[in-house]
């Protein structure tokens, strides 16, 4: 099965019980992150159903059986209600919602580190509190806003990323299936409620420009002036990122990039130091292997 990134239909919200979930996870206390060095800024992650249906635990990985609903998941009975009247929960791996403002969500590609055949899972996204300056990017799709309600299904396989430049909340509904005893299963078995599948709806691109080669290596010249340790990479990847937001180029460039930079201080530790972030983000990884990163410097 190839799912390539699409939009394919909408939730329609009821906005007052949404409000009520959204304020429970507001008052939840923060947890510290399983994956937090893939996000910069604030990013936070709630689990509401799991494998172990422990709402402290946030961790993806393998398993056969459907998730359980973890205490986080029974205080939010309307986003429950949406995902067991709307979804195909038997095949359900993990549904979190994810809040990310003034921050990154650092470019990566997802389940490098599992056993399965990757195209056995699906993960799809939907906006339930959204602002006007928040996008996502992957790498064959390019740049694009998702709008309340919208279902997106995301190929997680190629790099991608999210940022959002304001203060304000960016909440996502993510649900990600896997479809292990299914062969060549289509995307369309997430859906138990068809009613909410449209695929005519238009998505919100963003149009990007050329950014010509010289004025690009303008620009990485001036970043290396500020490369002075490894702590300074993460530093330097969000201004890259935020360059990819309008400027035509693919995801995983923003390493190409980024370990063009290195190489210009003339520190063989700053370029391994980035080549060994674009392994461990895009390329390739172990189970619970991490990539520690300074944090709250977006």
């Amino acid at each position: 099965m190839v799912t390539a990134t699409r939009l394919v239909g909408r939730v329609k919200f009821d906005d007052a019980l949404l409000k009520q979930d959204l304020k429970v996870l507001s008052e939840l206390p923060l947890l510290r992150e399983q994956y937090d060095e893939f996000g910069s800024g604030t990013w936070i992650n709630h689990s509401l159903w799991n494998r172990t249906g422990e709402w402290t635990d946030t961790q993806y990985s393998d398993y056969d059986h459907p998730a359980i609903r973890t205490q986080a998941g029974a205080a939010t009975p309307y986003l429950s209600k949406i995902i067991e009247e709307c979804f195909d929960i038997e095949h359900l791996r993990m549904a979190r919602v994810r809040n990310l403002v003034d921050g990154l969500v650092i470019p990566h590609t997802d389940f490098l580190e599992l056993s399965e055949e990757k195209d056995r899972y699906i993960r799809i996204l939907i906006p339930l509190e959204t602002c006007i300056d928040s996008y996502h990017t992957e790498e064959n799709f390019g740049v694009f806003r998702m709008r309340k309600g919208d279902i997106w299904i995301l190929e997680s396989t190629l790099p991608h990323g999210a940022l959002n430049l304001t203060s304000d909340n960016r909440r996502i509904l993510s649900l990600d299936f896997q479809y292990a005893d299914i062969l060549n299963p289509h995307y369309s078995l997430i859906f138990k409620d068809p009613s909410i599948r449209d695929e005519s709806i238009r998505p919100a691109l963003v149009s990007r420009t050329k950014l010509e080669a010289e004025d690009l290596q303008d620009y990485l010249e001036l970043l290396s002036t500020s490369f002075n340790d490894k702590d300074d990479a993460e530093h330097i990847l969000v201004k890259l990122s935020k360059v990819h937001l309008r400027f035509e180029s693919p995801v995983s460039d923003i390493y190409k990039n980024l370990t063009e930079v290195a190489k210009m201080t003339r520190r063989q530790d700053l370029v391994e130091h980035c080549e060994k972030m674009q392994r461990f983000y895009i390329g390739s990884r172990l189970m619970n292997e991490r990539f520690p990163l300074r944090r709250g410097i977006y």
